[in-house]
């Protein structure tokens, strides 16, 4: 109610003058002459704006006087802008014809600078995945999605669970920030499984801006940002059904609807989605493809059942004029297993080399903007998240079998994992434009509590209580407050800059219990982590030309340890992890630059980039004097470390109907020192380079789209990358010693072909064509994977779009 009276107050202010001045028009296809229905029509440079009717007519009024710029748009199709002169009282015509789009340039999008742009326009470099190039690459989740983006790599880090992470430049996923609808709703636990957890069915589009991203997003985005935008109503009432099968009985079926009421300011979205994957072992242990490619008996990938359930509620002009009210809900269970497949022993979750895994995640969010005037907006966002997970697997059984003769504990004693992650987000923000200046000033507040608890078994053999199980219980929580302020200075049509400041304090603290003691001393000393950081941003874009823009990124960024990261997937329980008061933050300056250039035929992009990281955390083992505390492992600055590399991009219309896209990065990322664990061994030059991270990576597209038809081709290479090997369980058969391992270069390829019959699309298709699979495993260290551990996929499926 407060903040609606604060809002009314500033409307009352700012009010907008009625001038009588309207405009009437209709948009139509350049290529057809055909109406466009429920185009946007805007005046560039303020917040009026409009919606064309399903004719493609529209009508604006009270217009400012004066000279003023109209700009119209549709998804896939250009922009156009047209200038008029308004009178008071006094009516015109304006009739817009858009071009085809063919690479999306058209699309809108706010990620790079909380503001809204065109991709073409925007100060900060954004790529967009269209809600068709997901469809095109048949992509069921975040993490095929984000599969082929320059730059961008995901992966898969356990042999075991199949836990995936997304890496930008180079950099970890502790370093980028995936949002929702521009909000950090994605939390610690959901950083794990969390990629293939969430469905696709409800997004519109994805956008990805690397560099420096604290200035406006806080902690966690040194690397940059990804942003999923989801869908809102059409209008037109709609419903979408999908129904895909697959080879190992990996299918999928989608719901989606959506309707508004007649006068088309209140939308309502619904969608589902269930996903199943069965086990698949096609692999085994081996230094060779040969000694890989057979199986034993231990699934490559794991059983999974998963159902997304979501709704959307939009209303226009909800609670004051020209306001806009969001509310949106989402529920995502799933279930995985995996382990040894015979007899269905990995079934029973209580048995040795068993992985059981259940999530049930639960998110709300709500989002209010208000229009003020014609130059200014205010907006408001408040998110909830309800994290769960019930995970067991065989450490705690191993253990108790190690210290007890190969005896098993008695089953009422055995307790999985268990965690409960609740985050609450808000954020507020003022837009304003004063002359060439578009200023923006926002806080934010995050708070996050995570409680977990596991099973341990006492293992050092010169403990008195060597042997004796335990119940570990953790109590997490941080909070946040950030405060951003930017500002777009366009100095003239050609030149903006672009800077912008953020200031954050960061509180976290944990504390551990036993239920029962089995350390000399009775109690875990707290952790409690403070700090403060201010990190500016300074961007800059010049347009050579209408077709050639340079763009510049610079700025700093931080990153405080906290809860649960994806270093601790691996840890059975709930590790005790200390993390010292006077542990450092992670800090970094990164640089971003990059030219493009945007041709009718052909859209070409270089970009350079690095970051340089300061006092890098790491997290492993607890030292001598962290474990007499009772703490299993501890959070250390390692090392500082940079990475840099060159993307180089071009999309191009090679003839009428085919497309190509194809891309390339070259790579490098090194630590200042040797790493301490590789230090005295065969590996210790090795040891300077970040694993994991590739030296050159590419993609390539090929679409081609006759009539009714389509004919998409991709590929993903992959050059040599160094990755670390663990050897816990000596095998010389398997290698007698832990080692980094220089990998070699691999490209994927995929195919898929769709036709359209009316309301139908029929479509099949096939990843992985030529079966490649990693040349070397090892199942001691669950970490050691750097390519498919299963061959070629088919698919097939059958979409039906109804229109009411």
């Amino acid at each position: 109610m407060l903040l609606l009276l604060v809002i009314s107050a500033i409307s009352g202010v700012f009010a907008q003058e009625k001038t009588d001045a309207m405009l009437f028009g209709d948009v139509k296809s350049l290529k057809t002459k055909e109406h466009i229905p429920y185009a946007t029509i805007s005046v560039k440079g303020t917040n009026m704006g409009t919606v064309a009717d399903g004719t493609g007519h529209f009508k604006l009024a009270h217009l400012p006087v004066g000279k003023v710029t109209i700009v119209a748009q549709a998804v896939g199709y250009k922009s156009q802008e047209k200038e008029v002169v308004m009178e008071k009282g006094k009516a015109l015509d304006i009739f817009f014809k858009l071009g085809d789009d063919v690479f999306n340039l058209g699309q809108i999008v706010v990620t790079g600078t909380r503001s809204e742009h065109f991709i073409k326009d925007v100060p900060v470099r954004t790529e967009v995945i269209t809600a068709k190039a997901i469809e095109n690459k048949n992509a069921n989740n975040l993490y095929e999605a984000l599969e082929g983006i320059p730059g961008v790599r995901v992966e898969n880090q356990c042999q075991y669970c199949n836990f995936t992470m997304v890496r930008m430049q180079g950099l970890g996923a502790e370093h980028t920030q995936v949002l929702i609808n521009g909000q950090p709703m994605y939390s610690g636990l959901a950083g794990v499984y969390g990629l293939q957890q969430m469905s696709t069915v409800d997004i519109d589009k994805i956008e990805v801006v690397k560099g420096a991203g604290s200035a406006l997003y806080g902690s966690g985005a040194v690397a940059g940002a990804i942003n999923i935008v989801t869908k809102e109503p059409g209008f037109e009432p709609s419903t979408m059904l999908d129904v895909q099968l697959g080879n190992y009985k990996t299918n999928k079926y989608d719901v989606s609807s959506s309707i508004r009421n007649e006068k088309g300011n209140i939308g309502l979205n619904v969608f589902a989605q269930h996903y199943a994957e069965d086990a698949i072992d096609e692999t085994g242990p081996g230094l060779s493809r040969d000694e890989v490619m057979n199986k034993d008996g231990v699934s490559d990938r794991v059983m999974t059942n998963l159902n997304n359930l979501g709704f959307g509620l939009y209303i226009a002009n909800a609670l004051l004029k020209n306001d806009k009210l969001t509310i949106l809900g989402k529920s995502v269970f799933e279930k995985r297993e995996g382990g040894t497949m015979t007899d269905d022993y990995y079934r029973n979750p209580l048995t040795d080399g068993t992985e059981n895994i259940t999530t049930d995640r639960y998110e709300t969010s709500l989002s209010y903007s208000k229009i003020i005037n014609t130059k200014s907006e205010i907006n408001f966002n408040l998110a909830y998240v309800n994290h769960n997970r019930n995970a067991t697997n065989d450490s705690y059984l191993g253990d108790y079998m190690v210290t007890h003769n190969d005896s098993v504990p008695d089953l009422r004693n055995m307790r999985p994992y268990l965690a409960n992650e609740n985050s609450i987000t808000s954020t507020m923000s003022f837009n304003t434009t004063l002359g060439k200046h578009s200023l923006i000033i926002g806080l934010q507040i995050f708070y996050d509590k995570l409680e977990e608890s596991g099973m341990y078994i006492v293992v050092e053999e010169s403990s008195l209580y060597l042997g004796q199980s335990y119940r570990s219980v953790a109590d997490k929580s941080a909070r946040e407050f950030g405060i951003f302020v930017q500002d777009e200075w366009a100095i003239t049509e050609k030149l903006m800059i672009v800077p912008g400041v953020r200031f954050d304090n960061h509180h976290s603290g944990e504390e551990y219990s036993a239920d029962q003691q089995v350390f000399a001393s009775d109690n875990f000393p707290k952790t409690n982590f403070d700090e403060t950081a201010i990190n500016p941003r300074l961007a800059v874009k010049y347009e050579i030309s209408e077709k050639f823009t340079l763009r510049s990124n610079a700025g700093t960024g931080f990153r405080a340890p906290y809860g649960f990261s994806e270093d601790l997937h691996l840890c059975s329980g709930s590790p005790r992890v200390w993390k010292s008061s006077d542990l450092d933050p992670e800090t970094s300056l990164s640089y971003n630059l990059s030219a493009d250039y945007y041709g009718e035929k052909i859209r070409v992009g270089i970009n350079l980039f690095r970051t340089d990281l300061k006092d890098k955390i790491g997290f492993i083992d607890a030292d001598a004097e962290v474990a007499a505390l009772g703490y299993d492992y501890q959070w250390k600055n390692i090392d500082d470390a940079f990475v840099r590399g060159a993307e180089l991009s071009v999309m191009a219309n090679l003839a009428k109907n085919l497309d190509m896209g194809v891309d390339l990065t070259y790579n490098q990322g090194e630590y200042k020192n040797m790493r301490e664990d590789w230090i005295g061994t065969l590996y210790e030059s090795e040891s300077k380079y970040i694993s994991r991270f590739p030296t050159t990576t590419g993609n390539l597209r090929l679409e081609y789209s006759p009539k009714t038809w389509t004919f998409s081709l991709s590929g993903n290479y992959q050059g040599t990358m160094y990755i670390d090997y663990y050897n816990e369980d000596i095998d010389p058969d398997l290698g007698d010693q832990s080692k980094i391992k220089k990998t070699d270069p691999f490209m994927l390829l995929n195919a898929r072909i769709s036709k359209k019959l009316n309301l139908v699309k029929l479509y099949a298709g096939v990843n992985n064509i030529f079966n490649y699979v990693q040349d070397e495993r090892h199942l001691d260290d669950a970490a050691f994977m750097y390519a498919p551990v299963y061959g070629t996929m088919f698919y097939g499926g059958v979409s039906i779009s109804i229109i009411h």
